[in-house]
């Protein structure tokens, strides 16, 4: 799930007073800022290793 998509989710379920739901979003939300923090170092490695 994007980061968008999670945000999208999230805002769902807070409108519809779906608790689980937001639960849910949440989860998703964080293992998807936690993958995009992964390629970001990853990157950031991968520009490093080119610069020297």
């Amino acid at each position: 799930m994007s980061i968008e998509n999670a945000r999208h989710a999230i805002e769902a379920a807070i409108h519809s007073g779906d608790f689980k739901g937001m639960g849910v979003a949440v989860f998703k939300a964080i293992n998807a800022l936690e993958e995009r923090i992964k390629h970001l170092e990853e990157e950031v490695e991968r520009l490093k290793r080119s610069s020297k």
